[in-house]
């Protein structure tokens, strides 16, 4: 496919598309690096560089093994998009290079037809207008949007900047074109989502100025010189108020429309010059020409209709929220021009989340298309001090607000409901409904004709409403870190804000996201009037419960209280869930986990997790996932603590933990089968277990769960009476831990699992701890160590009676020796394995032990020896059904035939054990023997078919193993000078270090 066809996007979501074929590009963290990628492009960027913007300044031990995996995703994700594109990543020594055409990449269309519109700005006025709304045209919402993590908010925020200068430059063509009405509703809202901003007031005052509404300017120059004596203590700038003195004289330099400020046409005053215009669009008096001036039926005819303007004050400091404000703005667009009924629109989320402020300043955007009306209520449906409001004393105020006398209003509700319907037949109002508690409270309100908008919030998901009256749902998540950020910066100014950007940093992460507790923290920050955030970052760090440091005397504003009203409103089950979640994995659980630690069946459970849902406590993010943010967590937390003891969080922990267990090890299992049994912990034999019961649904519950096992483990290491789970537990994630190259993370994992076995006296735990801790240290170059360890778990293996045990042990004994390059010493441990293994009567096991020895021969040169061995393992596991052995074996009897001279064996032998790689899924083996096939094709003469094979292997070993990507990058270094035969025994094609062995 051609790069032209290629199209990246970082203006919004981080995106990528080969022709019609959207690239998966995986979770937020291998986003992030795809992200740096495409920022950097075309330069190589360090490694080191990568694993900053993705983990930060304290990247796990891991990072790098991560890293490689991420990288070698995306490769995959790329050319499964596009098999026949060469590859877009490439390798630049220890970094990634991302190799795109600029007009492949938003930000680079977007940068140049800015940039072009910006050259014509004093010639073209028209032309560089249209260049640059184009160029605005391609943002999708914030940038980078949904990446997590320090960098992302830095490059939103750079990104950010560039679009304002863009929006300047656009607005001031525009004045110069003559679109004044069009700008002044443009930059009032860019006004209202970055206050602080001058040139965007300036821009406002220019646009109303020329619009004849001189009025309106001078009240703007007003409002911004009281903001930032409040926020900032300071001055407008010397531009704003020079072109406040020029409109205060009427300057005829500042170009205005004819009849502005004087008199029109017909003699008359412009409207401009009159009254000042609501955010409705009209004043009460220009309404009674239109909709005050219809009669209508029943108790109010013969009255002019009141037009109602209720909306509550506009926080002049509201930030973020753009892509949601966008969306309820085109649900309304729709709604006015579909003429099918009015519009719903249900705005949910939990407690602290934003939803009244966003549903006012969204009213506030939307008022001036509801001309006959905006109408507010506070349904109370969730408040500590008022009882839920009824629909028939809702249905009254809003009556009244219309004109409806008291005494002409129906007692009875539903004939109330029918008046306001009738009342509002044929007009165009918008209805804001804050804190519903349920869509009964609602229902009744609704208006039923065409034109109308109805914007209810509520901490219920108050699906009733979307199921019957086809609501539109739009949820309110916790904000992004760039709009915490944004947040701060509306209420403190960027000074006080950017003065200590770590202080910040934790501000944002301790607060989760939620605007009232970023408030909060702004208000406290504002009142003692600091310069930084450095202080209060310290009071978070201090206080050890975050919701003791976000608590206010009025309890409407206090997080804990907040929070308190929807607990409160949950049956008890619920409840009880909702505190023993605080013991669930951060990162998010399945329902089977939840019913584990709860010891529910999972059906009640699932009804309990949707009133959760429901109340916003827990989100489902993705379907059967449960998760809650940092300040709910830690609410449920303190509410465990305070209702159920000790005991109680204890034993729902280990019930937890045992379905873990039993899960991870049914996985294991499934996926490597020639792992043994254990004899599990009774309590995870009995526990229910997620369906891993094939190998698809056993990696992908792996890869769900990756983050959160091996916390897991060193918890479960922490609490009493664990210590066999913990061990197990660890046992279970060995090969997974392993197929990832988490080296470090193993290590870190078999050293928990082997203090738990050892503080129990667990002789067991501890043999397999050790054995478990050796291979980890043997993957991750440690050799000293894997043979120590070895060493010890020989020895308990031997006075366990343990044959099997025993067996494989030597045979990670001989791996270590064999990566010294010690093959003969190695022989006598291999040898040892395959009797032990035959004596216990384990036939997979002796296999797979057998191919290891022919592979150990085969080291020594004994190519004879090495040929016999390794057939007599392909004859045991012909039936034995354990596919990643019998790939190994097909792999090692490739290097025996090649190394006999027998070429076109060897390929036949290689290409056998590549399919059983690729049905496993197995890029790292996979990569190996393609590196052998690659010398097999030199031999032969073919070095054109030795290049495709070691490149292709390449690609692989640089996300997962630098050593051997340095090898192969020697085999190719070679092919200009020569058909040189290569060879590479570096223990490919043996599975020393699986499991199994």
């Amino acid at each position: 496919m051609s790069r032209d066809m290629a199209r990246f996007v970082v203006l919004g979501p981080v995106g990528a598309w080969l022709g019609p074929v959207e690239v998966k590009l995986g979770g937020p963290q291998q986003r992030v690096v795809m992200a740096v990628l495409l920022l950097r492009r075309p330069f190589p960027v360090p490694a080191e560089d990568l694993v900053a913007a993705v983990w930060g300044e304290r990247p796990p031990p891991s990072a790098v093994n991560q890293l490689r995996i991420y990288v070698h995703r995306l490769r995959r994700a790329l050319e499964e998009a596009a098999p026949s594109s060469e590859p877009l990543i490439e390798s630049v020594g220890s970094g990634y290079r991302l190799r795109i055409a600029d007009g492949s990449l938003d930000l680079a269309v977007f940068q140049e037809t800015v940039s072009a519109g910006q050259r014509v700005l004093r010639t073209d006025s028209v032309r560089a207008r249209a260049l640059l709304r184009e160029a605005l045209a391609l943002w999708q919402g914030g940038a980078l949007a949904g990446l997590p993590g320090a960098w992302a908010q830095a490059q939103r925020l750079r990104l950010e900047q560039g679009r304002l200068d863009a929006l300047e430059s656009a607005y001031r063509a525009g004045l110069d074109t003559g679109a004044h009405d069009d700008i002044t509703a443009e930059v009032s809202q860019v006004v209202a989502e970055h206050p602080l901003d001058e040139r965007f007031r300036e821009l406002l005052m220019l646009a109303l100025y020329r619009s004849g509404r001189q009025a309106a300017a001078l009240e703007v120059y007003a409002q911004t010189r009281t903001l930032l004596a409040e926020e900032l203590g300071i001055e407008p700038g010397p531009d704003l108020r020079r072109l406040h003195e020029r409109i205060l004289r009427a300057d005829t330099g500042l170009p205005a429309p004819a009849g502005a400020f004087g008199l029109g046409a017909d003699g008359e005053h412009p409207v401009a010059g009159g009254k000042d215009l609501g955010a409705g669009g009209k004043d009460l008096a220009a309404a009674g020409s239109g909709a005050a001036a219809r009669d209508h039926s029943g108790p109010a005819a013969g009255r002019a209709l009141v037009v109602p303007a209720q909306l509550p004050y506009d926080l002049p400091v509201f930030s973020g929220r753009r892509q949601e404000l966008a969306e309820l703005a085109d649900v309304a667009e729709a709604g006015r021009h579909g003429g099918t009924g009015t519009v719903l629109c249900v705005v949910a989320g939990s407690a602290g989340v934003g939803k009244t402020a966003f549903a006012v300043h969204a009213a506030h955007g939307l008022a001036r298309d509801y001309p006959d009306g905006q109408i507010h209520l506070d349904l109370h449906g969730f408040d500590a001090h008022e009882s839920p409001v009824p629909p028939g004393r809702a249905l009254r105020s809003v009556l009244e607000a219309f004109g409806v006398p008291a005494d002409r209003l129906p007692d009875d509700v539903d004939a109330r409901a029918a008046l306001y319907r009738s009342l509002l037949a044929g007009r165009r109002v918008l209805i804001l409904l804050d804190n519903a508690r349920d869509s009964r409270q609602v229902r009744r309100l609704l208006p039923s004709s065409p034109g109308s908008l109805t914007i209810v919030t509520s901490r219920d998901q108050l699906s009733g409403l979307v199921v019957r009256n086809g609501a539109h749902h739009l949820r309110l998540e916790a904000l992004s870190a760039a709009e915490a950020h944004g947040l701060l910066v509306r209420r403190l100014g960027a000074a006080c804000v950017d003065a200590d950007p770590a202080a910040t940093a934790l501000v944002v992460e301790r607060t989760a996201g939620l605007p009232l507790a970023l408030a909060l923290v702004a208000a406290r920050a504002a009142t003692r009037r600091v310069t930084g955030l450095t202080a209060i970052a310290a009071e978070l760090r201090e206080v050890p419960v975050t919701l003791d440091a976000l608590s206010s005397a009025d309890s409407s504003l206090d997080v804990r209280s907040v929070f308190s009203w929807s607990y409160e409103a949950l049956s008890p089950g619920a409840a009880r869930l909702y505190r023993l979640s605080s013991l669930a994995p951060s990162p998010g659980c399945s329902a089977t986990a939840l019913a584990a630690l709860a010891g529910l069946p999972v059906p009640r459970t699932r009804t309990l997790l949707d009133e959760l849902t429901a109340a916003h406590l827990v989100d489902e993010p993705e379907p059967g996932r449960f998760v809650s943010h940092d300040l709910l967590r830690e609410y449920a937390a303190e509410l465990l603590a305070a209702h159920d003891g000790t005991d109680a969080p204890a034993a729902a922990f280990r019930r937890m933990l045992a379905h873990y267990l039993g899960t991870a090890y049914t996985a294991a299992r499934t996926l490597w089968v020639n792992l043994p049994p254990l004899e599990l912990h009774p309590e995870a034999a009995e526990a229910p277990v997620a369906d891993v019961a094939d190998g698809e649904r056993a990696l992908a519950w792996f890869a769900a769960e990756s983050e959160s096992l091996p916390h897991l483990v060193e918890r479960a290491g922490a609490a009493e009476r664990c210590e066999r789970q913990t061990w197990q537990l660890a046992w279970s994630l060995m090969d997974h831990l392993q197929r990832e190259g988490r080296w470090d993370e193993q290590i870190a994992t078999q050293h928990t699992a082997l203090d738990a076995a050892s503080r129990a006296g667990d002789r067991v735990g501890r043999a397999h701890a050790l054995r478990n801790l050796a291979r980890a240290c043997a993957q991750a170059g440690r050799l000293d160590e894997a043979q120590h360890h070895l060493t010890d778990a020989l020895e308990v293996f031997g006075e366990l009676g343990d044959l099997v045990g025993q067996a494989r042990s030597h045979g990670n004994l001989a791996l270590v020796l064999t990566r010294r390059g010690e093959h003969a010493a190695a022989l006598p441990h291999v040898h040892r394995a395959v009797e032990q293994f035959r004596a216990a009567g384990d036939r997979v096991g002796q296999a797979n032990a057998l191919n290891n020895l022919g592979w150990t021969y085969a080291g020594t040169g004994a190519f004879p020896e090495a040929l016999r061995y390794c057939r007599q393992a392909l004859d045991l596991l012909r039936d034995a059904g354990d596919r990643v052995a019998e790939a190994a074996t097909w792999d090692s009897l490739g290097y025996v035939h090649h190394r006999l001279g027998d070429h076109i064996r060897a390929l036949d032998c290689y290409r056998r054990a590549l399919g059983l790689d690729r049905q496993l899924g197995d890029d790292y083996n996979g990569a190996e023997t393609l590196t052998h096939l690659g010398e097999t094709k030199l031999a032969m003469g073919d070095a054109e078919g030795a290049e495709e094979a070691w490149n292709t292997a390449l690609s692989v070993f640089d996300d997962l193993d630098p050593e051997a990507a340095r090898r192969v990058r020697a085999l190719l270094s070679g092919l200009p000078a020569g058909p040189a035969r290569a060879t590479v025994a570096s223990g490919a094609g043996s599975v020393l270090d699986a499991q199994g062995v």
